[in-house]
């Protein structure tokens, strides 16, 4: 089995890299607004039901995989910890393909200090680096999405440069990790698309579509560029899309991780689009998510999976 690597969201979670939060998020406490908390939190209770993500996920099969465990050896980087209380949301800080890992250079500057550390933990795991992002362009995990069909999906969004997106494209179009690069244009306030829109097993997409709809698409592939609905194209391609409200969406419900074709895992709540997705033969184990939403993250967000298969 190869020791990293993704081609779409739906795939079979095999490892994942996540960050168990600790004192950091004291610092959050103290500059709520600096770091994008809604409101301070409860440091203690935050761990708790961070621990039960991960004990899900090591229930279910899954290599659990900690950041300061991966680091733990060089004091600097133990220490930049210290200053990251956002670093438990993994998923923006890079992301994994076939062709290695994308380093961001975070929109929020706050989080740029993050990247080093990330950086070490992909060469501990033997992730090659495939991209990195340099000055000025910004871009978060949070906005991009690979899709079955050899399909990606990023976000022009607050924390976003064109200029990212376009090396990001380049990227992966001429790597062959993706056949069509799909940039969502989004409403100027958005941060993140999985906030938005996700895939789940059997081509199922949850849409948030005046989102999603707020301007043309562009379409791209190796040789050609073109505008048109994203959701318009989900439809023609034989997605299964279910719709969620302005107020499913404040609470978090595209944020889904896929474990397995029939396994993925969300926060308490919303029970309409649980039942949707149940409907569909997908089984959802439920955490708590109270107190990690005051950080503004799902439990797609603290996760950066490493391998699916």
């Amino acid at each position: 089995m190869p020791i990293y690597g993704i081609t779409h969201e739906s795939g079979t979670l095999r490892k994942v890299l996540v960050h168990r939060p600790g004192k950091e998020l004291e610092l959050a406490n103290s500059k709520p607004v600096e770091h994008n908390f809604e409101e301070p939190v409860d440091v203690e209770r935050f761990r708790r039901d961070h621990i039960a993500m991960t004990d899900a996920l090591a229930g279910a099969g899954v290599e659990v995989i900690y950041v300061r465990e991966l680091v733990e050896d060089d004091p600097r980087l133990s220490s930049q910890i210290g200053e990251c209380p956002n670093l438990v949301f993994t998923r923006d800080s890079s992301f994994v393909t076939d062709a290695g890992a994308v380093l961001m250079r975070m929109g929020l500057p706050s989080r740029r200090r993050e990247t080093p550390i990330i950086e070490a933990a992909h060469a501990a795991m033997g992730v090659p680096v495939g991209l990195a992002l340099g000055k000025p362009e910004t871009f978060e995990g949070g906005g991009f999405a690979l899709l079955e069909g050899k399909v990606a999906v990023a976000g022009l969004c607050q924390r976003t440069t064109q200029g990212a997106l376009d090396s990001l494209g380049e990227f992966l179009l001429r790597e062959g990790v993706a056949e069509t690069f799909i940039e969502l244009r989004v409403p100027p306030d958005d941060i993140h698309i999985d906030g938005d829109f996700i895939e789940l097993p059997g081509k199922l997409a949850l849409v948030h579509t005046e989102t999603l709809e707020y301007a043309p698409s562009v379409f791209r592939s190796r040789g050609e560029t073109w505008e048109g609905s994203f959701v318009g194209w989900l439809d023609e391609e034989g997605w299964d899309i279910l719709e969620i409200t302005d107020r499913e969406r404040m609470d978090m419900a595209a944020n889904f991780l896929t474990v397995d074709s029939d396994l993925a895992i969300h926060y308490e709540g919303n029970p309409r689009v649980m039942a949707e997705v149940r409907a569909r033969g997908i089984e959802v184990i439920q955490i708590p998510g109270e107190e990690m939403m005051k950080g503004n993250g799902g439990i797609h967000c603290m996760t950066c999976p490493v391998l699916r298969v």
